[in-house]
């Protein structure tokens, strides 16, 4: 009850905000920014390539933060209610969930954009954005948002989506290269974020949670058996979770923990560097 109580005063907030504010959020102006929210770094990343000095990026999601769990602030909320546009990932997020449909009521001129469309889901997995030709669906349909929001600018917002649209291409090319091979071989993470990623390059991830559970004591005895069976020496682990269970599952195999951030900044070089993971615990 409290949290519904909480969140109702939330939205009465914004459309207080809201009122004083959606007459002057259009981004067509000549000196306006454009103002995108987005949920996670990744893809502040994409419209910032695309947008340049034109885009202001809110992110919901702080670095550090899980996306599965995370619940926005009262001033992001706040903060959304004078945005031009929203760029969903595709999948909703949890938070996602519960307050975007009140926010479309609080800002109606916000722009609804997902960037997902098209893209084939993966059931329990909404980390879409971790294979790169994933991440340029999701960048043309963001360029695409963006010019129809800010028309006078249409040009340079094409241009910057080619030149990062090559930036993407010379990464995937680049990612297979380094996972030749390797076709059908197999990772563990402790959680199932790198599925995309698996499915586009003919890989396969061992995930020790699922569905946010941890395995129980006869799932963990399967997970040691087999990592041993297929000679696991390293086990990828995000940031941002507790990872009891990796470490237990380590220690009994004598593996390594490998931080790989789904949600890192720098897109290219986190997916390359996680391809180099991957090809060196392949070789080992």
């Amino acid at each position: 009850m409290r949290g519904r109580i909480s969140l109702l005063l939330v939205i009465c907030v914004l459309f207080v905000h809201a009122a004083g504010c959606l007459s002057d959020s259009s981004g067509s102006g000549e000196n306006d920014a454009v103002t995108v929210a987005v949920s996670i770094l990744p893809q502040k990343t994409f419209v910032e390539a695309v947008g340049g000095t034109r885009v202001d990026v809110l992110i919901m999601v702080p670095p550090g933060a899980s996306p599965a769990t995370y619940e926005p602030t009262t001033d992001k909320l706040v903060a959304l209610a004078s945005a031009d546009m929203y760029v969903k990932i595709g999948s909703d997020l949890p938070f996602e969930r519960v307050y975007l449909p009140r926010l479309v009521e609080a800002n109606p001129s916000m722009s609804m954009v997902d960037s997902g469309e098209g893209i084939e889901i993966v059931e329990h997995d909404p980390h879409t954005w971790t294979a790169p030709p994933n991440a340029m669906i999701m960048v043309d349909h963001i360029a695409d948002a963006l010019a129809a929001t800010d028309p006078a600018y249409q040009d340079t917002y094409l241009q910057n989506r080619d030149a990062y649209l090559a930036e993407l291409a010379e990464l995937d090319a680049g990612i297979r290269g380094t996972l030749k091979g390797m076709e059908g071989e197999s990772f563990m993470v402790f959680h199932p974020a790198w599925g995309y990623f698996a499915r586009e390059y003919d890989l396969e991830q061992i995930p020790i949670e699922v569905e946010g559970k941890e395995p129980s004591p006869g799932e963990l005895a399967a997970l040691i058996q087999r990592a041993e069976e297929e000679n696991i020496s390293v086990i990828f682990v995000n940031p941002q979770m507790n990872t009891e269970s990796a470490e237990v599952i380590a220690a009994q195999i004598g593996a390594t923990l490998v931080p790989a951030d789904p949600l890192a900044a720098n897109y290219t070089q986190n997916l390359r560097d996680f391809a180099e993971h991957i090809a060196a615990e392949g070789a080992a």
